[in-house]
C-alpha cells in the first residue's frame, strides 16, 4: 500500500467510526481531516476504500510482529508481549467498524479475514513448536491443531450472538483467548513463567 492510501485509510477508519460507510459528505469528511475531492483522486469505488481499509488493519498488526526481533526470546514473552502489543493498538488492529464494513461487503471481508487467518496462523504454530523445543510447552500437543483452533475462536470475536459488543470488549475477550491457549499448551515450568511473567506485564503496564 502507498504512503498516501495508508494515511487517507487512518482518517476514514475513524470517519467509518462516527458516520458509517454509506455515505461520504463534505461536511462529515471535514470533520475527520479528509475531502471529497481527495477520496476521488485516490480511490475508484468504495470496494477500493474498503479493501486499502482492510489492507491497513493487516499491516498495522503485522506491524507488531516486524518491530521486535524475537531470536532468542522466551515463546511466553512473545506471547505475552504480542498480546500486550495489539491490546495497545486495538483502533488499529481490530476496531468496532470491522463488522460494519462485513456486513456491507461480505467477499471483501472474507478475503481479509482469511488472509489475516494465514498470517496468525503460522505466528501461532511458529511459538507453539518454539515453547515445545524451550521445555515450556507441553511436549504431546499438535501445533497445527491448536493454531488452527485459536483462528477459529479469533474469528467469533467479530460474532455478536457470541459476544454482543454492548457486553464484551475486544481486550477483555482476546486476553481470555490467550490464557486460554497459555493454560491448553504450557506445562507446569510453563505455567508457573506464564504466571510470574503476566504479572510483570500488568505492572509494567499499569495506567
Amino acid at each position: 500500500m502507498d504512503k498516501k492510501k495508508f494515511q487517507l485509510a487512518e482518517k476514514l477508519r475513524t470517519y467509518i467510526s462516527r458516520y458509517g460507510i454509506k455515505d461520504f459528505t463534505e461536511e462529515h469528511l471535514a470533520k475527520t481531516g479528509l475531502t471529497l475531492t481527495e477520496l476521488k483522486e485516490n480511490f475508484s469505488s468504495k470496494e477500493e476504500v474498503v479493501e486499502t481499509i482492510f489492507t491497513h488493519e493487516r499491516v498495522c498488526f503485522e506491524k507488531i510482529f516486524n518491530e521486535y526481533n524475537f531470536d532468542g526470546w522466551n515463546a511466553i514473552d512473545i506471547l505475552l508481549l504480542v498480546s500486550n502489543e495489539i491490546n495497545e493498538r486495538f483502533f488499529d488492529v481490530t476496531p468496532s467498524i470491522t463488522m460494519t464494513l462485513a456486513q456491507a461487503y461480505p467477499e471483501i471481508f472474507e478475503k481479509h479475514k482469511n488472509l489475516r487467518a494465514d498470517f496468525i496462523y503460522e505466528k501461532i504454530k511458529i511459538n507453539i513448536e518454539k515453547g515445545m523445543q524451550q521445555g515450556m510447552y507441553k511436549k504431546d500437543i499438535s501445533s497445527e491443531m491448536l493454531a488452527r483452533v485459536f483462528i477459529a475462536k479469533l474469528n467469533d470475536i467479530h460474532n455478536p450472538e457470541i459476544y454482543p459488543p454492548e457486553g464484551f470488549t475486544f481486550n477483555t475477550i482476546f486476553t481470555n483467548l490467550i490464557d486460554n491457549l497459555a493454560k491448553t499448551i504450557t506445562n507446569e515450568e510453563g505455567k508457573a513463567y506464564y504466571k510470574q511473567r503476566k504479572q510483570l506485564y500488568s505492572i509494567l503496564n499499569f495506567r
